[in-house]
């Protein structure tokens, strides 16, 4: 058996476990990238290729992150000849708002309060979001006088939310159909180049996320967040059948309270961060993606392999 994927966002990761749960690995790269990827020890068979969408006939298991819509688009993903880890018609609900809302309502969790243009307030803060997985590209802040000017031009569907003033929490799940059960494997905080206005605030500096720092979460906060994962998971199973199936991630603004600003359907960038959360359940260290790789060991050892891919 072989695990495929696409050579960006958390594909070292992806790759490492595989190796470490005993599976060959299968990379797709483009040439300007293959110098670095064909360095490491963890690619058994490197594609080198302009055409990344030769994936989408790949023979072994292909594992999805969040390159892979952008890459691809979702209509190739969900038509694909290839076996895909996960449930891969999840994917397209973290790509609008709509989708994004009506899954996070559906399991009951609070969301950020999003404002209509008649509702600000010139002198208030917000945050102005693009629509769909970007990585923090083009997201800003501002106060709501200057939002007329900052808006104009943007092409993309945005919305504007009141901005808290609080810490921003990435929270990575696992939800295994092998074992029916619900696994909180990390926390992250994002790194982005609007942090260097702390340092040296000159002008407005891009929200775009350059990386990933791991938080150990006070302990009284985690059952919160993993009924809020429950949650999900159960609402999904309605939504989206047969539901989730492996990694995903919800996103939060905590200012005492739990807002939630978002979801990643598929492995998170934020779970590349190093968390010991997986030795709650395990007996070594677990990152997701060995998880996934574990959860696909598993599956073939119970002859269920078609109930963790579609």
């Amino acid at each position: 058996m072989i695990i495929s994927t696409i050579a960006s966002h958390s594909s070292l990761q992806i790759l490492l476990g595989a190796k470490d749960e005993g599976f060959r690995t299968r990379l797709y790269v483009k040439p300007g990238r293959k110098a670095f990827y064909s360095s490491t020890r963890l690619v058994d068979e490197l594609v080198v290729t302009e055409d990344i969408g030769a994936i989408l006939d790949d023979d072994g298991i292909v594992v999805p992150h969040g390159s892979f819509v952008a890459y691809l688009g979702l209509e190739a993903i969900e038509r694909a000849k290839a076996r895909f880890f996960g449930n891969k018609r999840f994917l397209k609900w973290e790509t609008t708002f709509e989708l994004q809302d009506k899954a996070l309502d559906k399991a009951g969790i609070p969301r950020i309060e999003v404002i209509e243009p008649e509702e600000i307030e010139p002198n208030e803060l917000y945050f102005v979001r693009l629509e769909g997985p970007r990585g923090g590209s083009r997201h800003f802040i501002a106060l709501g006088g200057e939002l007329g000017g900052k808006l104009e031009g943007i092409e993309s569907n945005y919305r504007v939310e009141r901005f808290i003033p609080g810490v921003y929490l990435y929270v990575h799940f696992f939800y295994s159909p092998v074992l029916g059960r619900l696994e909180l494997l990390g926390v992250d905080e994002r790194v982005v180049i609007a942090d260097g206005n702390a340092r040296w605030p000159v002008k407005p500096l891009p929200y775009t996320i350059v990386g990933n720092v791991g938080v150990a979460l006070r302990e009284s906060l985690l059952p919160k967040l993993y009924d809020y994962g429950l949650a999900f998971a159960e609402a999904m199973r309605k939504l989206e059948p047969p539901g989730i199936i492996g990694p995903f991630a919800l996103h939060f603004a905590y200012d005492g309270e739990f807002k939630a600003i978002g979801f990643a359907s598929r492995i998170d960038g934020g779970s590349n961060a190093l968390h010991w959360y997986g030795r709650i359940y395990w007996e070594e260290p677990m990152s997701v993606g060995r998880r996934i790789a574990r959860e696909i060991r598993l599956a073939l050892k119970e002859n269920r392999l078609e109930e963790v891919v579609t």
